[in-house]
């Protein structure tokens, strides 16, 4: 099969190829995905970049790790999948999964059946996104009842951000929302009731504390937004003079969050999708042969939504 490799560490341009390789048989527990799409996240192209592990999230020459596609085959005790079945994962994160490839093994309890409503490159693109927003408000103790709660995403457009917005205003809380006044329209489409300049001082001042802070891009939450009991949950991480403030402030908890794979969450995902509440923007999409195009676009720091890579030229974009 045709798989995406690392010739080691360095640019997208010096160190991405695509190969021919072995295609892999599913073990126990898992299931042979024929891959139809596979998201890129800021991790692939950092853990690219350094050519090592990267912190708890392991590196491999074959990377990848969103997945949407059909079920191939099945392996021993896997009961719940079967030959033919559409599926899609974030698959075995922080370990390594290889899903930029025409093939891919992935755990069965990653598994989730895909939105009807999304294409198959939406499907591709959200799983680890997703999962992060979902996990991230959890952890900040927005649940499914979030009425009357305040909850303020920093960097409402981005991968992360963006779906963060849309499962906040799903679960019901009044969304706040940071973006550039060229993407404020989009964003407030997505559920949030104000849209605020990321680089406006004094209206960053303006909003007044909140119950949650998801801090999806690099930096601290404005002050005004920190009260005592403010819940701030990072995916990018805060320096310790950065925590501390935070917790002078009154914030608690503060809290840095690694997504882990989960098919069931994905489930409750799929759900809400298939109802209306949520869906993928695609920046970009690419085949398989421009992935190291497909990196370099998400190295600017300028993507809306998700980046997707068709790996079947036939699955629908």
């Amino acid at each position: 099969m045709r798989a995406a490799a690392y010739t080691g560490a360095g640019s997208a341009a010096e160190v991405v190829s695509i190969q021919e390789i072995a295609t892999p048989e599913p073990g126990p527990g898992e299931v042979l995905v024929k891959v139809a799409a596979a998201g890129l996240n800021p991790v692939d192209v950092k853990i690219r970049a350094a050519g090592h592990d990267f912190g708890a999230i392991r590196y491999s020459a074959h990377p990848g790790w969103d997945v949407a596609g059909t079920v191939v085959a099945a392996g021993e005790g896997v009961q719940e999948w079967s030959a033919g079945d559409r599926v899609f994962a974030l698959a075995a994160f922080p370990e390594a999964a290889h899903t930029l490839a025409e093939y891919a093994v992935v755990p069965a309890t990653d598994l989730a059946a895909p939105p009807r409503r999304w294409t198959a490159a939406q499907a591709g693109a959200a799983p680890l996104a997703a999962l992060t927003a979902w996990q991230a408000l959890d952890a900040a103790g927005i649940g499914d009842r979030a009425e009357g709660r305040r909850v303020l995403v920093l960097g409402g457009a981005g991968g992360v951000g963006h779906l963060a917005v849309q499962l906040a205003a799903s679960r019901g809380a009044h969304v706040i929302a940071t973006a550039s006044p060229a993407k404020s329209a989009l964003v407030a489409g997505w559920g949030a009731a104000e849209v605020v300049d990321y680089r406006d001082k004094a209206a960053l001042s303006a909003i007044g504390p909140v119950d949650a802070v998801i801090v999806t891009v690099d930096g601290a939450p404005p002050h005004g937004a920190i009260g005592q009991g403010t819940a701030v949950v990072t995916i990018t991480g805060l320096s310790k003079e950065q925590e501390e403030r935070l917790r002078e402030a009154g914030a608690d908890p503060v809290t840095r969050i690694l997504v882990s794979a989960d098919g069931a969450q994905l489930a409750r995902i799929a759900a809400l999708a298939d109802a209306g509440a949520l869906t993928v923007h695609l920046d970009a999409t690419y085949p398989l042969d421009e992935l190291a195009a497909a990196q370099e676009r998400v190295e600017t720091g300028r993507v809306t939504g998700k980046v997707v890579v068709l790996v079947d030229a036939d699955a629908d974009a």
